[in-house]
């Protein structure tokens, strides 16, 4: 397949970036685009994740299109982990765009439940991991290894409130926190058998963990059960021969971002909301890449002349910072293509 019209970072220019070897010009464009992937080709987001030749599609449109300086391999990131293991997915038929999700109810694990010798997935088998790693296994075989594309993985705590829902976990880091941290050792296990189907399929990966994040769950309670199972889930990357590992926790993280460091993951997300100038002068202390997103409101209800307008104040702000990556926040389906060029052009506007 052919470049798109906008340029794209080769493998090697990433990874400079990502590893803080120097500040680039023009800063790497990585938007957050997952069920929006379905838009691309005429197709909705329970379409494309459940076939692996329309996910493919859906990818290699979106790299013709946009031109990000990287792929995701998902839709809705959230859930695929936990489906593999029994959890029941809601999907929406016909025209219908809305995101597949967890169905509410009994996620059948209930605290105290032993889950030392509980099942683990077969990635090449159970639920949809299949069709992600067929999908990658396509696109890797269209752009080729000098691209870097990544396999998105569930963080522990977000898979962790898929496998017992939010309020039973919440409780439970107060009343049996032994046990949660024996859940989270289990989800952790869950999520290396499919990162390591992504690895063998030619993808490098992403770990989205929002639940962590301090809007839901306190900074006590991040370094308590998160950070020790974290910073596991990092050196069993190294281990497979994974240098770089990009971890997105969304909402105002400054309260975490020195334990964020701690998790050895070299990609952090400073997500609109959270303190610029905090997580700046903490990545280039640390030699962390810094990936800064704009505001959803904006990416949607803004004229592509005043997203271009931010999107030119932040690349500003991140100039001479090494690792410095421009991003939005998740771009909803049937966002106007030229709201996301936008944002493209003001990273090549600072060449």
């Amino acid at each position: 397949m052919s470049r798109p019209t906008q340029s794209v970072a080769a493998r090697t220019e990433v990874e400079s970036v990502l590893r803080c070897e120097a500040a680039r010009p023009q800063p790497l464009f990585l938007p957050a685009i997952y069920e929006h992937k379905a838009w691309f080709i005429g197709s909705t987001p329970s379409a494309i994740s459940r076939d692996a030749d329309l996910l493919a599609r859906a990818l290699l449109a979106e790299f013709e299109a946009v031109g990000p300086d990287a792929l995701v391999v998902g839709v809705d990131v959230y859930n695929l982990e936990a489906e593999a293991v029994g959890c029941e997915v809601t999907f929406y038929e016909g025209n219908d765009t809305s995101i597949p999700g967890i169905t509410h109810g009994d996620h059948g694990i209930q605290p105290g439940d032993d889950l030392t010798q509980a099942p683990l997935p077969n990635p090449l088998r159970d639920g949809r991991m299949p069709v992600n790693l067929m999908a990658a296994r396509q696109v890797r075989r269209e752009l080729g290894d000098d691209y870097w594309l990544r396999g998105a993985i569930s963080g522990p705590f977000s898979l962790a409130v898929n496998l017992v829902g939010a309020e039973t976990l919440f409780m439970a880091c107060v009343d049996e926190p032994e046990w949660v941290h024996g859940l989270l050792a289990y989800a952790n296990r869950i999520i290396k058998r499919f990162a390591q189907g992504y690895i063998d399929a030619g993808a490098e990966l992403v770990v989205f963990d929002s639940q962590a994040s301090p809007e839901l769950l306190s900074p006590g309670m991040f370094a308590e059960f998160v950070l020790p199972v974290m910073q596991d889930l990092t050196q069993w990357a190294a281990g497979q021969g994974v240098r770089d590992l990009p971890l997105i926790i969304g909402g105002n993280t400054t309260p975490i971002a020195e334990r964020l460091i701690e998790t050895g993951c070299n990609n952090l997300l400073c997500d609109f909301t959270a303190d610029f100038e905090r997580w700046a002068s903490l990545c280039r202390t640390h030699r962390r890449a810094l990936r800064r997103n704009l505001a959803p409101h904006l990416l949607v209800n803004g004229t592509p002349e005043e997203i271009h307008a931010a999107a030119q104040r932040e690349v500003a702000r991140g100039r001479d910072l090494p690792g410095f990556i421009m991003g939005t926040a998740v771009i909803p389906f049937g966002t106007p293509l030229a709201n996301i060029l936008a944002v493209k052009q003001a990273c090549a506007d600072a060449a």
